[in-house]
């Protein structure tokens, strides 16, 4: 994060930032417009403001076109603004805002973040179905050639249209295909209302191409949407969604195969950790039928009426981190050696279940079930109410 804080303290450059703000995807000429700087100046600013990642570029054609890039700043507040919510941070709020914001009537969207992985495993993280359920609960049908046909999988919404086809793959270096179709059931997926759907129907398709580049440390990864209605509604929804989308994936690489999530949640840290290590709290979220002891060294068992139990053993027990390690049950006996961890902040929990990964047999229900759980624990910390396996069993009993 230095070279970000150090690119920022410039105000030749917060210039730029601002210039690339009122209009993004601009040439060095067109930057240089207007300014009172020398061109070999803000080629020189430019470059420390790509070093530190806040723009990308895009080649086009002959012309190279420069863009703001959120995800350093998105880093940023992950780090401080969401940790340490003072007056003193509202700037970088603000312009964390602005990147992810910009130039909304722009037809193209670019976002660069660099992951500690390879282009191999990358790819195989935005093609296999196994990969992207797990980011972005989302997977495809196709063989990946250029020009065949993607049936989409939202959830549990399955679009289908000629239009949505693989425009090129190059395997580890680019793939490109078309957005889906906005058909009623998908609206109702994302929770858009029928009007705003109607108007995203309406608009010219868009593409989305992802750019893998080797670096120094991973590979470079480069999301270009483009082809969006100028003003228009996708434009605004993509700007949010996809830093979301890439986070994740970047989340998941980095992390290893292990199954991994991220909450935003509107609850101190205490609250959360309360959630996870007093009997009540695991009752409230994951199961009625909690029962042992929460210090290091002790045994929880989870049961799941009709389902078997899980048995782990408390390994580790800070304000900031929880350690489980799964030691027997009947439910999911590959879980046994696997570790559930708990990371903990103000607003925010990093979970990974280290060992549960693709080719396990239960990974896919088990995938399904913590994301259920995970929600439910999110409800339980904010407002005190989850939805534990056995709470409808309960509620119906006299």
């Amino acid at each position: 994060m230095d070279e970000v804080f150090k690119a920022l303290a410039d105000g030749s450059r917060r210039r730029l930032l601002d210039r690339l703000n009122e209009r993004n995807g601009q040439t060095l000429r067109e930057l240089c417009a207007g300014l009172d700087m020398a061109r070999q100046s803000v080629s020189k600013h430019l470059a420390v403001l790509e070093a530190a990642n806040l723009i990308t570029t895009v080649r086009r054609g002959r012309e190279k076109l420069h863009y703001l890039n959120a995800e350093p700043v998105n880093a940023i507040a992950d780090r401080w603004i969401q940790r340490y919510d003072r007056a003193r941070v509202h700037a970088l709020a603000d312009l964390k805002t602005a990147l992810e914001q910009t130039a909304m009537a722009d037809t193209e969207f670019v976002y660069t973040t660099y992951i500690d992985t390879t282009p191999e495993r990358l790819w195989r993280a935005l093609t296999d179905p196994a990969f992207t359920r797990r980011y972005w609960n989302t997977s495809f049908d196709t063989d990946w050639a250029a020009g065949s046909p993607m049936t989409w999988h939202i959830g549990d919404v399955v679009v289908k249209g000629p239009e949505q086809v693989v425009l090129e793959a190059d395997p580890y270096r680019r793939l490109s295909y078309s957005w889906h179709d906005f058909t009623e059931d998908i609206g109702a997926a994302v929770g858009l209302d029928e009007p705003t759907r109607a108007r995203v129907a309406a608009e010219p398709r868009s593409t989305v191409t992802f750019d893998i580049e080797p670096a120094d440390t991973g590979v470079k990864l480069t999301v270009v949407h483009d082809g969006l209605a100028p003003g228009g509604v996708l434009r605004g929804l993509i700007g949010g969604g996809w830093p979301a989308v890439v986070a994740r994936l970047k989340t998941l690489l980095e992390s290893g195969d292990d199954y991994t999530a991220r909450l935003v949640l509107r609850a101190p840290a205490e609250r959360i950790h309360a959630a996870v290590t007093t009997l009540d709290g695991l009752r409230g979220w994951w199961t009625r039928d909690t029962t042992g002891g929460t210090a290091p060294g002790d045994e929880l068992r989870f049961a799941f009426e009709g389902y078997g139990s899980t048995v782990v053993r408390v390994e580790e027990d800070a304000p900031d981190r929880v350690r489980w390690t799964s030691v027997g049950g009947d439910a999911h006996p590959e879980w046994n050696g696997t570790s559930i961890v708990f990371e903990i902040e103000d607003g925010l929990l990093r979970f990974t279940h280290a060992g549960l990964r693709p080719g396990l047999d239960c990974y896919d229900a088990c995938r399904a079930g913590w994301d259920q759980f995970l929600r439910s624990l999110a409800d339980y910390a904010e407002t005190g109410t989850g939805a534990p396996f056995g709470a409808q069993r309960d509620a119906a009993r006299p």
